[in-house]
Parts: C-alpha cells; sequence; structure tokens
C-alpha cells in the first residue's frame, strides 16, 4: 500500500526513529524500507509544523515522501526472520545468541555461515527494527584494552552508539570498548548492596556501568572509577556528565596499580574487580584500596569446568593473607556463565579485613 513516510539519512536517523515513537507518530504496522543510505520510517499521519521542526532537529536531511509500504509482520525468532533466504540446512546452525548494545547487534559467526552474514544481519534488523547496523566479531576479546575485531555485515553508520540499561545511558564505541549487556544484572546486584556514603572503587570501570549505576541507586557515596584504555576513558568522562553524576563518580586514567599508592591506597569500602582473565594478578593492588578497617572485594576469574569453589575460595583466602589481611567471610560464590567449553567465569564476594 502507499502511504507518506519521513526519509532519514546517515547517523541521525536513530535519534529521529526515538522521536517519531515518543511522539506515537512512526507506523509499526508497516514495515520500513531501507538501503544503504536511506530510512523511510512510515508515519499514521502528516506531521504538524512542530512535529516537523522537531524532526529537522534531530535530522537535517529529513523530508516526507509518499512511497509503497508492504504490511509488517514482525517475526519472532531469527529462524523466522531468515526462513525465506536461507537453505534450510543453513537454519539449523544459526546463531543462538547475539549481543544487542544501543543500536547495533553484534553476532558470532563459524565459518559455515560467514557467506550468509549479510541475509543474518538484515534478519537481527527484522527481529529488532531499532537496531540500524549489524557486524559479526572478526576476533575474540583481548588485548591490554579487552577491545574485539567487528566487522560490518548489514545496516549502516558508525560504531558508536548508546546504550540505556535501568536508569543509565553509556555513550560508547563497540568497536574500541570493552562493553557487556548480558552483566546488566549482575551490576544491579553490586550496586543494590552500596551502603550510604560508602566510598567505592571499581578498578576495571571500562566506560562506566557499574560506577554509574552504582552512583544512581547510592547517590550519597563516591565511586572511583579507574581504566587503562583511553577511548574507554574518554567515555567515562562523556558518560558521567551524561547521566549528571559528576559530583560523585570520579575518572582516573591509567593502570590502577599505579594509580593506588598516594591516590587510592586506603580508601575504599568496596573494591569491584571485574577482570576475570586478570584479576588475581591485581588482588594485592585490591587490598591497598580497602581502607584500615576492611571492606568487601567483589572478585571475578576463570576457572576449569570442574574445578570447584572450595578450590577457588582457598587460594583467594591465601592470596589476601599473603597481602597481610584475613577474608571474614564469602557473602556470595557462584559460576556466573560458561565462556568457552569447559571454562566458567566465577564470582566471589569476600568480606576482607
Amino acid at each position: 500500500m502507499r502511504g507518506i513516510g519521513i526519509e532519514l539519512r546517515g547517523q541521525h536517523a536513530q535519534e529521529a526513529l526515538r522521536l517519531l515513537n515518543a511522539i506515537q507518530l512512526a507506523d509499526h504496522t508497516l514495515k520500513f524500507s531501507r538501503n544503504d543510505q536511506t530510512l523511510i520510517i512510515p508515519v499514521r499521519r502528516y506531521p504538524t509544523e512542530t512535529e516537523l521542526s522537531e524532526i529537522a532537529a534531530c535530522s537535517p536531511e529529513a523530508r516526507i515522501v509518499e512511497t509503497a509500504f508492504k504490511s509488517s509482520e514482525r517475526p519472532r525468532t531469527l529462524r523466522e526472520a531468515t526462513e525465506s533466504s536461507l537453505p534450510s540446512e543453513v537454519l539449523e546452525h544459526l546463531p543462538s545468541s547475539y549481543d544487542v548494545i544501543g543500536e547495533i547487534a553484534i553476532v558470532e559467526l563459524n565459518d559455515e555461515l560467514e557467506k550468509f552474514a549479510e541475509t543474518i544481519g538484515k534478519g537481527i534488523m527484522r527481529l529488532h527494527p531499532h537496531v540500524r547496523l549489524v557486524v559479526k566479531k572478526t576476533a575474540k576479546t583481548a588485548g591490554e584494552y579487552r577491545t574485539r575485531g567487528v566487522e560490518r555485515i548489514a545496516g549502516v553508520g558508525t560504531t558508536e552508539t548508546i546504550h540505556h540499561e535501568f536508569s543509565c545511558k553509556f555513550l560508547l564505541d563497540v568497536a574500541s570498548v570493552y562493553f557487556n549487556p548480558r552483566l546488566s544484572h549482575e551490576r544491579m546486584r553490586i550496586a543494590e548492596q552500596v551502603g550510604k556514603k560508602e566510598i567505592v572503587v571499581d578498578m576495571f570501570a571500562g566506560v562506566g556501568p557499574c560506577s554509574i549505576l552504582i552512583s544512581k541507586m547510592q547517590p550519597t557515596g563516591k565511586v572511583f572509577s579507574v581504566d587503562l584504555n583511553p577511548v574507554a576513558y574518554k567515555y567515562l568522562t562523556e558518560n558521567v556528565f551524561l547521566n549528571k553524576v559528576a559530583d560523585r563518580v570520579f575518572p582516573l586514567k591509567g593502570n590502577v596499580r599505579d594509580l593506588a599508592p598516594g591516590k587510592l591506597e586506603k580508601v575504599a569500602d568496596r573494591v569491584v574487580m571485574n577482570l576475570p582473565s586478570d584479576s588475581a594478578a591485581f588482588l594485592d593492588t585490591a587490598v591497598a584500596l580497602l581502607k584500615s578497617s576492611g571492606g568487601l572485594i567483589h572478585y571475578y576469574t576463570f576457572a576449569s569446568r570442574g574445578e570447584k569453589i572450595e578450590s577457588i575460595t582457598d587460594a583467594f583466602r591465601t592470596r589476601i593473607e599473603t597481602c597481610g589481611r584475613r577474608v571474614e567471610s564469602f557473602g556470595f560464590k557462584r559460576i556466573m556463565k560458561e565462556v568457552a567449553p569447559n571454562r566458567v567465569e566465577i564470582c566471589l564476594d569476600a568480606i576482607v579485613r
């Protein structure tokens, strides 16, 4: 059927789409029309002059067009979104999960699926209408800055986006910084524990998801947020102002081991150590950050599937004792998730005196 739409171009398209949704102008009963340069959003009626001004403020290139739209029948699964375009044997091997960060989806494809990457990417966009870009992982998260290689397979725009999580929003570039949306509930678990006027050191803060959520949940405290990656630090600083917590979240750039003496020594009631690949090597630093009276350490590490949590807690306890402190108790100890075949991530909450 023919109808009226708003044609949008470039990276401002999603901002304008959010506005159209907010003023209930976008018509989701019809399919959006996309190509590599433009996105045409069907609208329920002709916009008012005020609405046109608001749309132009979001996307100066926006214009009203009349075109043909197809009826929208939103798929429920990635298989449904791609079954008309992929061979049946390929459908059996579609990825069972992928991450959506803001307006960007990140998917991991095996060798068999590589040649169908664009079709899979477009299927993800059908499944999630707000997604404007789909990228595939080209390398595992690794290196000093915990970054991963990504490559565009569908959609438009840059790899920078804004991700919303609970009451927070995080500006980030998925190609330059580490961010895991699957840890949102773990971040909330930590934030809910923080008491009034606590001082927290987030040792590996990234773009600030844990630090900023803590500060939102407990505005009377302070959070010192440290990261070595200069790009992550840039976004961390921007996110502090974006979330209006500059009075209680204090970004620091550099290696937390170098910053601990003097600046952060014996200041913390609570330390967050979300760097499971290297946390064990930084336990002496975490201990140095705690107040003389002690505090709580949120510790993450990797282990083999068959390794018992008791062996992890014993090793942790021994390491704390070599630093001149003692573990009073473990308030939480759990296998968080499987990260690879026969490899898991474990979290410990330890009260250290």
